[in-house]
């Protein structure tokens, strides 16, 4: 079966005849399908170069258009005060909202490692206050505790 570069069906042609046409008419021929029930395979007439080069061309848009999501950073302190929590807490809501996920991060000091507690108190108010929910769990690295939230 062949299809000619306007996309009509011209019918069954033999193989040799199929190559003649396409070399006549300056262009490739491309087998679009073979049929498991042994039919005859169907080819079509084109200038494959252009339309590889448009395929690739229509994959570099659909990339640039897809995002993935990123993991922003938001850093808190035990000390924090409650506007400025507030303020951190919208800055992940607005991440969140944009798909993306957000890392809180919270470095203790010295003494305050004893307040352990705290830190996943405070991540935990952190968490309901943004509107997400975690994924995975707090952990620690040393002095560092850090959670990864995602929208809930």
């Amino acid at each position: 079966m062949l299809i000619d570069q306007e996309g009509k069906p011209l019918g069954k042609i033999s193989r040799d005849q199929a190559f003649y046409l396409a070399y006549e008419a300056d262009v490739d021929l491309v087998q679009v399908s073979n049929p498991p029930a042994g039919g005859p395979p169907v080819v079509k007439m084109m200038d494959y170069g252009k339309y590889r080069y448009s395929q690739e061309k229509l994959e570099s848009r659909q990339k640039t258009k897809s995002k993935a999501p990123e993991i922003k950073e938001i850093r808190l302190s035990l000390k924090i005060d409650s506007h400025d929590l507030d303020f951190k807490v919208k800055q992940a809501q607005k991440f969140l909202s944009a798909g993306d996920k957000v890392k809180v991060a919270i470095k203790l000091i010295g003494r305050e490692m004893m307040f352990q507690e705290k830190v996943k108190e405070l991540l935990e108010n952190f968490k309901t206050q943004s509107g997400g929910q975690f994924d995975g769990s707090i952990e620690r690295m040393g002095n560092r505790f850090s959670a990864i939230i995602k929208k809930g």
